[in-house]
Parts: structure tokens; C-alpha cells; sequence
């Protein structure tokens, strides 16, 4: 049998949380966790045998036993840094599917961004820089090597239209956001009110709205895990799959975890 693994290269810790969420809905396990009655999490390790360690990268199994590796990345660039290295490495530790997850960074108004935004273009160009020949597939992806390894583009971003009870920037927390309302529309205006009426309030971040929505209904998990335990919640669970379901992410997640 041919070792190989699925890598997922994010952002940050944040969006490491929120996959680690959504890779056990969809029926992943967690070979690190501890076992029943111990206190510690355990060594995990690559196909390869290499203990998974460092930059804290995570790793999951799939429903079928594959390895899934998740690496945050400390923003664009990095996302961008990492997949070339992954395609690199991809004749001796082969590489099934790399996800290319960032923030979409668009704005919901359509008024310009205020930061760099990656598209699937730059994707592309990394993909055929490992293979000239390289194919698209789905929505936002490419075949390298006939299809042997697939890259696909993720990014955060939802349809929900402009409002003051969201984060106008496309980003993790838009959506995490916006599902959370459409669960529990009465926990909108509450969150509005309290960052209106904040006595000299710093720029404005998109993270200003999820950190609001955890403090006021989910403070005892802290921010990191208060983005893995939204997917806990069915109501909210279904209110991203929808929105994920929209731009294809849905779709990537549900393929790497079979």
C-alpha cells in the first residue's frame, strides 16, 4: 500500500479550531487524544513514522483510516509558502489532497479591501509551477500528476448579505458569525447594541463579532475552543453546512474525510 496523506494548510490556531470541529462532525477520530482515564494527549505519527509535532500541526483520521494533517500557517503567505513545500515533498512523502484554506478578505458591501486578497489564480500558479500539465477540477481546484495529488481552494466567505450584525470583511469569523444568528436570531441584537455603545472602542476587526458571540453564550471554552464546540451545536452545525455548501468548501471537506 502506498503511504501518503492529505495536508490541510490554514491561517492560524483559530482556523486550526474550527477544522478540528468540522473534521470530527464529519466522523473523524483523533489519534492523539487520551485515552479513557488519562490526563495527557498522546504522540501521533505520520505514515512515514515522524512524531507530528511543531508549528502546532494536528493531525486527524478519516472515516476510511487516511491521515490528515492540519498545519496553521500564520497567515496568507505562509498558506502560499507552505502548499509549494507540500508539492515539493510530494515524491517522497506522497500527498493525496492539499486544502488551501485562507479568509476570502472580500468585503460583504463590495466596497475595496482593505488587504491583499488571494485568489484561485495564485493557487493555480503553484500547481502548475510543481506540474505544468496540471488539470482544474471542481470548483476551485487543480489535478497535479493526473490527478495522484489535488489542490484545492477554500476560503471563508458567506452570502449573507451586508448588516450591522456582521463583520463586513469576509473572514472566519463572518461566517461563524453569521450561522450562529441564523440559529439564534435573538442573540443578534444584543451583540450590535454592546459593541455600538463601547466607550472609545479600537478599529474595527471581524473578530470584534465572534468574540462577542463567545463571551456572551460560550466564555467557559475560551476563543480557540469556542470555534471546534459551534460544531457540537446541530442547530448551528447545519447553518454552516449550508454556507460552506455555497462556495464548494462543503464539498472538499466532505471528499477528505470519506
Amino acid at each position: 500500500m502506498t503511504l501518503s496523506e492529505s495536508v490541510i494548510c490554514c491561517e492560524g490556531f483559530h482556523d486550526r479550531a474550527f477544522w478540528k470541529g468540522m473534521l470530527l462532525h464529519l466522523g473523524c477520530t483523533d489519534p492523539g487524544a487520551p485515552t479513557a482515564g488519562g490526563s495527557g494527549r498522546r504522540s501521533v505519527y505520520d505514515p512515514w513514522g515522524s512524531k507530528v509535532f511543531g508549528g502546532g500541526q494536528f493531525a486527524y483520521l478519516s472515516r476510511s483510516g487516511e491521515f490528515i494533517r492540519v498545519v496553521p500557517c500564520g497567515g496568507n503567505d505562509g498558506v502560499l509558502t507552505e502548499t509549494r513545500l507540500r508539492l515539493q515533498l510530494r515524491t517522497t512523502k506522497a500527498v493525496r489532497e492539499i486544502v488551501v484554506c485562507l479568509d476570502s478578505d472580500k468585503n460583504a458591501d463590495g466596497s475595496p479591501p482593505a488587504s491583499r486578497i488571494i485568489t484561485n489564480t495564485a493557487v493555480e500558479a503553484i500547481a502548475r509551477g510543481a506540474d505544468r500539465a496540471c488539470t482544474a477540477v471542481g470548483q476551485n481546484g487543480f489535478a497535479v500528476d493526473g490527478g495522484a495529488t489535488r489542490v484545492h481552494l477554500v476560503t471563508w466567505s458567506v452570502a449573507d448579505p451586508p448588516s450591522p450584525t456582521l463583520p463586513n470583511q469576509q473572514t472566519l469569523e463572518r461566517l461563524v458569525t453569521a450561522a450562529i444568528i441564523a440559529a439564534y436570531p435573538t442573540r443578534a441584537l444584543p451583540v450590535q447594541n454592546w459593541l455600538a455603545t463601547r466607550p472609545a472602542p479600537p478599529p474595527p476587526s471581524p473578530k470584534d463579532f465572534a468574540w462577542s458571540h463567545m463571551a456572551g453564550w460560550y466564555s467557559e471554552h475560551g476563543c480557540d475552543a469556542f470555534l471546534s464546540e459551534t460544531w457540537k451545536d446541530r442547530s448551528i452545525a447545519a447553518e454552516l453546512e449550508g454556507r460552506l455548501g455555497q462556495n464548494g468548501a462543503w464539498s472538499v471537506a466532505q471528499a477528505l474525510t470519506a
